[in-house]
């Protein structure tokens, strides 16, 4: 599995998830079918053992569901995002969650440069941009600059919103450092 941040981190997670999901329902159900088969009784320490399985199941199977509305970019869109990026000298971050009380949202690609965080919200989610910036503004918590926060619905308006900003200086590629790494812990 990849690092979060990269490309494929959320297609490697959703395997993971739905692998760790499977184990557990395997143990789970080998468990009881040991207990009803060779002690023809559920009041075995083998059903307490799947019932404590019970907890890594539900944890799993939660963080697929909660995984399973993401669509990462395509390999066309990852390949055009990567040509932006290389032609502003930046670095793009990749599947990025976003978790709030309220919910969860995603981001194919994110952008972080001269205090500009630019996120491009998944095509497809029924959410406002107004909200989707809201949820992105958690990132202005962390690092002691607080950075500007745009959405954009496609890869030509993040390159047009790139393409608006000056270079950053020396200390300013250290503050987007911050807030990258900012960025990386809101989410799962």
């Amino acid at each position: 599995m990849s690092e979060k941040g990269n490309y494929g981190y959320a297609r490697g997670l959703k395997r993971k998830r739905m692998l760790l999901m499977l184990v557990c329902f395997a143990f789970i159900l080998t468990d009881v079918i040991i207990s009803l088969v060779f002690f023809q009784t559920r009041k075995t320490l083998f059903v307490v053992l799947a019932a404590v399985m019970a907890i890594p199941f539900a944890k799993n199977l939660i963080g697929y569901l909660m995984l399973i509305k993401y669509e990462p970019l395509t390999k066309e869109g990852h390949a055009e995002a990567e040509k932006i990026a290389e032609e502003r000298g930046t670095t793009l971050a990749y599947d990025i969650s976003v978790t709030a009380s309220e919910g969860v949202l995603f981001y194919p690609c994110v952008a972080i440069y001269n205090n500009n965080v630019i996120g491009l919200l998944q095509a497809g989610q029924n959410t406002k941009k107004k909200d989707a910036v809201t949820y992105l503004k958690k990132v202005q918590e962390g690092p002691p600059t607080k950075p500007r926060v745009v959405v954009v619905d496609s890869l030509k308006e993040l390159k047009r919103e790139l393409d608006r900003l000056n270079p950053p200086k020396e200390d300013q590629i250290k503050a987007d450092l911050l807030i990258a790494e900012r960025l990386l812990e809101l989410g799962y």
